[in-house]
């Protein structure tokens, strides 16, 4: 299988066109017979085409999808658009910490140290070393039995006779009794979930430290049955106390088994695709740190997309233009309440000749919407915008004309420095001196 690694918005092809200075990470030198299996994948409908723009009959241009994509003989790794060549295990680490608070999984902490889970594996590899890690940790614990009702026609009687039953079954065999009865036994809806997932990912790994790892594992779960139908036995999950471990293990059964990677993009059965969409994923990191952050903060709540249903506008009784700040920092001491946007996006500086200053690309949008927002709540005439920061981009003060009093701030965020910090704030950005 030939494997390759792109950037979000990098173009993927077999035109043979020179990607030397694009701005973003991409392959244009596939053969024909392998980007026809990619280009059949985005050809099959309306969601699939979301991973992908159509740049020719050759090329396509990836979106805003992170994550990984196989079909028959391609493995197309997506990164993050602040990555940057030849650096894939620390872009694929930060992207992995930043999907964490995502997908609920935050007990196991990916640090320089421990190398062994992120080097070099693509992102698929390391969601299959992050689930034989909790795995691990399970079965140390011990996989939990339960009873579990059974019908069997059986030679003694145990249990209960089904009476009905028994004189269908045993009209001739006057020995033996058909009954129900109750076992004590490993082959739960949970273990066989995850047995199934252990079954699935020995097939799709190409790894081989995760292949014996996960065959050890199978061995454990020899007395548990396959699942035959992973939604039915999804919806009958029950993690009750003391089987708080199951919970983690049992997150990336539903990733594997379901492609639950918050995106319909599966693709038909010979296309595999785990994809998240990097918006949702900055946005809800950004969340994740500034509740780790209130303490420095002063935040004393923090209200997702407002909090309420708010509308600038409307039409008689009907509710227009809903206003949803990603986030409305209640703050404490009775301080006004902070607006701030996460936006999943590269800005740029671009100075203006004979003039000592310099415009940001920032869209107009953008700034509309949040002029927007802080006129319609009582709230700090300063709103922030969080973006990642790109090493071009600086902490930068805008001010709205005929309203001076109303500002923007754009902070950029270092991923590596915050998760390096616990997910943390190290300074209250709202004080310092932009």
């Amino acid at each position: 299988m030939l494997n390759i690694t792109i950037s979000e918005y990098g173009y993927i092809g077999c035109d043979n066109v020179s990607t030397q200075g694009n701005k973003f990470i991409g392959v244009r030198d596939l053969t024909p017979d392998i980007f026809k299996e990619l280009y059949d994948y985005w050809l099959e409908d309306k969601q699939t085409q979301k991973v992908f723009t159509f740049e020719n009959k050759q090329c396509l241009k990836a979106t805003s999808y992170v994550g990984i994509i196989q079909t028959k003989n391609l493995s197309i790794e997506i990164l993050p658009k602040i990555y940057k060549k030849d650096m894939e295990d620390k872009y694929r680490h930060i992207f992995i910490e930043m999907l964490k608070p995502l997908l609920n999984i935050n007990e196991i902490q990916v640090n320089k140290a421990d190398l062994s889970i992120i080097k070099n594996k693509n992102i698929y590899e390391i969601f299959i070393s992050m689930f034989i890690e909790y795995l691990n940790k399970l079965i140390h614990k011990g996989l939990k039995s339960q009873y579990i009702s059974k019908e069997d026609n059986q030679y003694f009687l145990k249990g209960k006779l089904k009476f009905n039953d028994h004189i269908k079954q045993n009209y001739i065999h006057k020995e033996r009794f058909y009954v129900e009865f109750d076992e004590y036994l490993q082959d739960t809806t949970e273990n066989r979930l995850l047995k199934s997932t252990i079954q699935l990912l020995i097939k799709k790994t190409t790894n081989y430290d995760n292949k014996k790892a996960l065959r050890q594992q199978l061995f454990i779960f020899d007395n548990v049955s396959l699942s035959t139908n992973y939604d039915a036995d999804i919806s009958k999950i029950n993690i009750y106390r003391g089987m708080e471990y199951y919970k983690n293990p049992l997150e990336f059964a539903k990733v594997f088994l379901k492609h639950n990677s918050f995106s319909s993009l599966r693709g038909n059965n010979n296309v595999f695709a785990i994809l998240f969409p990097m918006e949702k994923v900055f946005e809800n990191y950004i969340e994740f740190v500034l509740n780790n952050s209130k303490v420095i903060l002063q935040i004393d709540n923090i209200l997702i997309n407002g909090g309420k249903n708010e509308y600038l506008i409307s039409n008689d009784d009907c509710q227009m233009a809903r206003l949803q700040p990603d986030y409305l920092l209640k703050m404490q001491n009775k301080q006004q309440d902070i607006i701030t946007d996460a936006k999943w996006k590269l800005l740029e500086t671009k100075e203006i000749d004979n003039k000592d200053c310099s415009t940001i690309n920032i869209s107009s949008g953008d700034i509309y919407q949040v002029f927007s927002y802080l006129h319609y709540y009582k709230a700090n005439n300063t709103a922030y915008i969080f973006v990642p920061n790109n090493q071009v981009i600086k902490p930068t003060t805008l001010t709205y004309n005929r309203s001076e009093n109303k500002k923007l701030k754009i902070i950029p965020i270092d991923l590596e420095e915050l998760i390096e910090n616990n997910h943390k704030f190290t300074i209250d950005f709202m004080s310092s001196d932009i």
